[in-house]
């Protein structure tokens, strides 16, 4: 099978695809020192943080170590009773909480309405507030489970303590 392509028409498709060889082998000759250089570039970033890497993991570890130690002198705070399986009433999962406080130990509603959206989120319909909290806190002081450590202001919250009530105590006047 002969081409119809006259010989002026054979060289000149040759020298095209020779001068386009010749760029793709220069483009690729750029590319290669680039990447090179990248290269170089990114092993030398690589042995300065794997250099500081080291040591760092071995201080964290040790650090771990250190503060899972218990505090001398401090007891671990209880945990809150297991309320079972299901929706629970938020009155409930309040008075757990508050007996699971040591005796002595403060709290106010809004810390305590924190803490039991934190802790028990997934027992309540809805996160409960401090109003809610505070309604649980009066009843349980009305029958002296917990006392009332400082009466609330439109500043602060009131705080309330487990265990007997102190002789200097504040009473609410």
């Amino acid at each position: 099978m002969r081409s119809k392509l006259s010989v002026s028409q054979v060289v000149a498709n040759l020298e095209a695809r020779l001068a386009f060889h010749r760029q793709q082998e220069e483009l690729h000759a750029q590319q290669e020192s680039y990447h090179r250089e990248q290269r170089a570039l990114h092993a030398a970033e690589m042995e300065k943080v794997q250099a500081g890497l080291v040591p760092f993991r071995t201080a964290a570890e040790s650090v771990e170590e250190l503060a899972e130690e218990p505090v001398p002198g401090l007891r671990p705070k209880q945990q809150a009773p297991d309320l079972g399986p299901g929706q629970t009433k938020p009155t409930r999962v309040i008075r757990a909480l508050v007996e699971s406080y040591e005796p002595g130990e403060r709290f106010g509603a809004n810390t305590l309405a924190a803490e039991v959206n934190h802790r028990h989120s997934d027992k309540l319909d809805a996160p409960v507030d401090g109003r809610t909290v505070s309604v649980v806190l009066r009843r349980m002081r009305e029958e002296r489970r917990i006392h009332l450590v400082r009466p609330g202001k439109a500043y602060s919250e009131a705080l309330y303590s487990r265990g007997p009530k102190p002789k200097d105590s504040v009473t609410p006047g």
